[in-house]
């Protein structure tokens, strides 16, 4: 294996060709990685798809799936192999594997990845690859997870999730969360409703036709299709027959099968023909339906088969039985001479045989008596025949129905069939459930409700505490029904002492995927059983979103112990079949809190067959892959837009660092994948990276570091021997944290450097290490230096290079003023005075008078002093240097032939002056020329002043600044003494030394007199300056003009 990138290839590249007049323009501050070719290598190219190179070259292997840490120093990706794949990190040299897995995606932070493993989001720490969290699959479903990415703000990662199958819950709570000690018990429920109809119902309708049951038979023919329509919608495999009966003594008609059992649209149809139901006589009152439920029950086809109901597991026989009269039974008898179409005098069967019959084939009787108005007397159940029936097939006898209302009786009594529901826990080792009842009965569509005790025993020590779950299924009737009703009790094992909390959360069905009110209740117990009052973070019943929300309730005991227990609320939308939806979960710390399906709240033409998810930079937009368009959607999942217009599928979209590009994959004119862009809002895809005759997608950005570094001098022209203040500021502009920047500093001979400070980092003679500079951060440098040499010097600071090297290094310009010096007069003693520096500020630096002395005689001169004098608005004096302390007086003593001498005197500046200082040199010995004796300066002291234009208005209002007679060049800071302030509220003086500004008055600021203060940040010192009084009054709701106005 070879590798063939190192660390400058994820940052661009940052050797820089040599500088040319015309420089293009800088490609912005990112790279893209991308897999190339098959089996497939991992390529970075610049943000315009050129400087295309290789990060790896393994030719039996693919690498794949790229992705920049948050810096850009690192790429992790995926490597498969056989049915295999890692997560391997490089920095473009040496590679570790991470953990088993693909689709690596980092944490703001860098700290961790998620990635997928085992069809699960799971998070692994980047230092050692210890996996932290799992996003678990929701208990309710079925299916798999792709393709997470961390949101920008660390607190959420959204992936796409497919859905194989959708298991509704169908047991209340649905999860149960507690907490309890290593052998805690505790209680919690589960209540089930029974099906409203049987499990794979297979169903005949036997009716009466003779001539009393002609409305009936009319209504049912009419409305039956409703009651069919709502069993099938519960059962799909549900199946509908239907036969008639009347006497003995009706010949054919005696027990007609119109149509064996099929689905309810085929038997609509046969429902829809008056003619397959005739109406016959009926001989005497009662008929016979005894017949017709043997014939049900025993009749077989050729083959030897039954003609009706199928002899497979798991289905449930029924014959609705509906009429106005009992049955005839054997003893009775038919009179063959009043009815010649008898069969015989004894045509009938005994109730035991007809017993016999249902129960031999497991059918269920469903008696509904027609009630006729008087005069007749008849009922179905007159001789008790369908009560006995029923209670022998667990069938069920409804109470009797008038004509109209017949169907409604058919559909009470097929979802009154009774069911034996029987819970079975499957827990791990010692952890046991009781039920009370063990078993119940009850009708269809009724709730029952079991109490379950949980015990925990010797649990394995090693066993982690989320595998402590119980899963609790539910049997009907003895059989798994089709539907699954199940139930999980997750525990978490806590210290002896703690409080046991037990948390017991419902689920809810969403049919538009909006927020739905859901309950929870909570209950809790101290260790020695005694109850407790919880505290819950979430309100029961209120609305929650689609997916699963965690509630944690905790309560403490007597004794302070708290106890924590937590569930999951579960939000379902109530889907069949196959799904890809966006779903995002939110993280606090390294739990796994909520989980929301976002696409449930996605709005046509963008809803489900969603994946592929990728943030905006801002974290509140995210671009994902919708069927065969891109659509960008706010982070709530409002406002989806697709961005493509369709035709080829685009896939794998990523956002640039910028924000102004999606990047995504789509094949080409040539049928090769590529990399286009297009804009978030959309529009025509334009391509961005392509490599000949080899594919390119999986496309992933990388922000780089983009240093710029600006400086400035204030002043920026000194005396000789003066002093300034260079201020340095190093800025990323780039869209990754420069990890270690550095600033180097190369000052000329001509400055001498005096003191450098920064903000960040340190600092030493040739520079600054400044550390971590993050994307729009900034570092400040301060260096003061001395000028040593006349003439124009300039202090160069410089980054290194990176993408735009063009701005890593700025040229300070200082002028430093010809050096001072006595008139060079052979024969004659001479004086210079010089201010440093040129010009002060009233409660600034001192001004220092540099008196110097020279012997251009040819002897020595003795009792050498200078006189001085001194404006006495800055008296007395400062620091003096070979003077008296008043600084009248300064005694050179011997001066030798061509000797200098320099002394100083310090002016505090602390009065605003216009004037002259200066002074003569006395000695003994020869002077032929006593006018160069005397020497004088201008000495300028300025006052800043600073105005506020007008000097008053309400809370909210920006008044304008103006400042003049400040150092130019200088920054100066403005704030309101009292009074809250804007930051960093900093202005640049001119070189006229005025500046303008406008300042804020805060709305929620302070009414009431204030003053605008301006002090030094960068530049010659002065003390504090304020304005005069400004006038901070209510805001009004009106035009100050019209506030008073009645």
């Amino acid at each position: 294996m070879r590798h063939l990138a190192l660390v400058v290839l994820l940052l661009a590249g940052l050797v820089v060709a040599p500088p040319a007049t015309a420089q293009p323009e800088a490609p912005p501050p990112y790279r893209i990685a991308v897999t190339r070719g098959d089996p497939g290598d991992i390529w970075t190219t610049d943000a315009r798809g050129g400087d295309a190179r290789q990060l790896t070259d393994t030719p039996d292997e693919h690498e794949s799936e790229p992705a920049f840490s948050p810096d850009g120093t690192l790429i992790a990706f995926t490597r498969s192999y056989g049915d295999g794949s890692d997560i391997v990190i490089t920095d473009g040299g040496d590679e570790r594997v991470l953990a088993y897995g693909r689709h690596p995606s980092w944490s703001p932070d860098g700290t961790m990845v998620a990635m997928l493993s085992g069809g699960e989001v799971r998070v692994v720490r980047v230092s050692d690859g210890a996996e932290l969290t799992t996003v678990p699959q929701p208990r309710h479903t079925r299916g798999h997870d792709e393709k997470p990415t961390w949101s920008p703000t660390g607190a959420v990662i959204a992936f796409g999730r497919h859905t194989d199958v959708l298991i509704p819950p169908r047991v209340q709570p649905y999860v149960v969360g507690a907490s309890t000690s290593a052998t805690g018990t505790f209680t919690t429920t589960a209540t089930v409703r029974t099906p409203f109809v049987p499990a794979r119902p297979e169903i005949v309708f036997l009716l009466d036709t003779t001539s009393s049951m002609a409305t009936p038979v009319s209504t049912v023919r009419a409305n039956i299709g409703t009651v069919m329509e709502r069993i099938a919608t519960a059962e799909p495999e549900a199946l509908f027959g239907i036969a008639t009966y009347q006497d003995a003594s009706d010949g054919p008609g005696r027990y007609r099968l119109v149509r064996d059992l099929t689905t309810r649209d085929v038997l609509q149809t046969v429902l829809d023909d008056a003619a397959n139901f005739p109406i016959g006589f009926g001989g005497d009152l009662p008929e016979d339906w005894f017949n017709a439920l043997h014939h049900l029950a025993r009749d077989r086809d050729a083959t030897g088969r039954h003609t009706t109901f199928s002899d497979d597991a798991g289905v449930t026989r029924i014959i609705v039985l509906a009429g106005d009269a009992a049955s005839h039974n054997s003893p009775d008898t038919c009179d063959v001479a009043t009815y010649p179409d008898c069969p015989g005098r004894t045509p009938y069967w005994t109730e035991e045989e007809i017993t016999t019959d249902l129960t031999d084939r497991d059918i269920h009787l469903v008696g509904v008596p027609v009630l006729l108005p008087p005069p007749y007397t008849e009922q179905l159940d007159s001789r008790l025949q369908v009560t006995r029936l029923a209670d022998a097939t667990d069938g069920v006898r409804v109470d009797g129905y008038e004509p109209d209302r017949i169907v409604a009786g058919i559909e009470h009594g097929i979802t009154r069939l009774p069911v034996t529901v029987t819970p079975e826990a499957f827990c791990p080792p010692g952890v046991s459930v009781r039920f009370t009842p063990p078993t119940a009965r009850a009708a269809g569509d009724t709730d029952v409700t079991f109490t379950e005790t949980v015990t925990l025993g010797a649990v394995p020590g090693a066993r982690a505490a989320a595998d402590l779950e119980c899963h609790v299924r539910f049997k009907f009737d003895d059989e798994l029904p089709a539907e699954t009703y199940e139930q999980f009790i997750a525990i978490d094992r806590a210290d002896a002492a703690l409080p046991t909390v037990v948390v017991n959360a419902h689920a809810a069905p969403s049919p538009d995927g909006t927020p739905v009110p859901v309950t929870f209740t909570a209950t809790a117990t101290d260790a020695a059983g005694a109850p407790l009052t919880p505290t819950c973070d979430a309100t029961s019943g209120s609305p929650f979103p689609v997916g699963l929300t965690t509630v944690t309730c905790t309560a403490t005991d007597r004794a302070g112990r708290t106890g924590r227990g937590s569930s999951a609320i579960t939000v379902h939308v109530p889907e069949r079949g196959p799904t890809d939806d966006l779903w995002l979960a939110r993280l606090d710390g390294g739990d796994v809190v909520q989980q929301v399906d976002l696409s449930a709240s996605f709005a046509t033409p963008c809803a489900h067959q969603d994946s592929a998810p990728a943030w905006s930079p801002d974290g509140n937009r995210l671009v994902y892959r919708h069927g065969d368009v891109l659509c960008v959607a706010d982070a709530t999942g409002a406002n989806a837009t697709p961005i493509t217009s369709g035709g080829e599928t685009p896939d794998d979209p990523a956002w640039s660092p910028d924000g102004a590009s999606i990047a995504f994959t789509m094949s080409g004119p040539d049928e090769h994948l590529r990399v286009w862009t297009v804009a978030p809002s959309g529009g025509t895809p334009a391509e961005l990276v392509a490599f000949a005759r080899e594919d390119t997608d999986l496309p992933a950005f990388g922000g780089l570091p983009d240093l710029v570094v600006t400086g400035s001098a204030a002043p920026a022209a000194i005396p000789f021997g003066g002093s300034t203040s260079v201020r340095l500021r190093v800025t990323n502009r780039g869209l990754a944290p420069a990890v270690d920047a550095e600033l180097a500093l190369a000052p000329p001979a001509g400055l001498e450097v005096e003191e450098i400070t920064t903000d960040t980092g340190t600092c030493v003679a040739t520079g600054c290490a400044l550390g971590r500079l993050a994307p729009n951060g900034t570092a400040e440098v301060r260096v003061t230096v001395t000028g040593t040499a006349a003439g124009p010097q300039v202090l160069r600071a410089s980054a290194p290079p990176d993408v735009n090297p063009g701005d890593n290094r700025v040229d300070v310009r200082v002028s430093v003023a010809d050096e001072i010096r006595p008139p060079d007069h052979p024969g004659s003693l001479s004086l210079a005075v010089s201010p440093t520096p040129r010009e002060g500020y009233v409660g600034g630096d001192a001004l220092v008078l540099s008196y110097r002395v020279r012997n251009g005689a040819s002897v020595p001169m003795t009792d050498v002093r200078v006189v001085t004098s001194l404006p006495p608005q800055l008296l007395p004096v400062g620091a003096v240097t070979g003077c008296t302390a008043d600084g009248a007086t300064c005694a050179l003593g011997t001066l030798a032939p061509g000797q200098e001498a320099e002394v100083r005197v310090a002016l505090p500046a602390k009065a605003a002056v216009d004037t002259t200082a200066g002074g003569s040199v006395l000695a003994v010995g020869p002077d032929d020329d006593a006018a160069d004796n005397t020497a004088v300066t201008r000495v300028l002291v300025r006052q800043p002043v600073l105005a506020v234009d007008p000097g008053i208005g309400p809370t909210g209002f920006v008044p304008r600044a103006a400042g003049r007679s400040f150092p130019p060049g200088a920054t100066v800071r403005l704030g309101w003494a009292p009074g809250l302030s804007p930051t960093p509220g900093e202005v640049v003086v001119r070189p006229d030394g005025t500046f303008e500004a406008h300042v804020l008055v805060f709305h929620n600021d302070r009414i009431g007199v204030r003053q605008l203060e301006a002090v030094p940040v960068v530049g010659p010192a002065f003390g504090p300056v304020r304005s005069g009084d400004f006038l901070v009054v209510p805001r009004t709701l009106q035009p100050p003009d019209f506030a008073s106005r009645g």
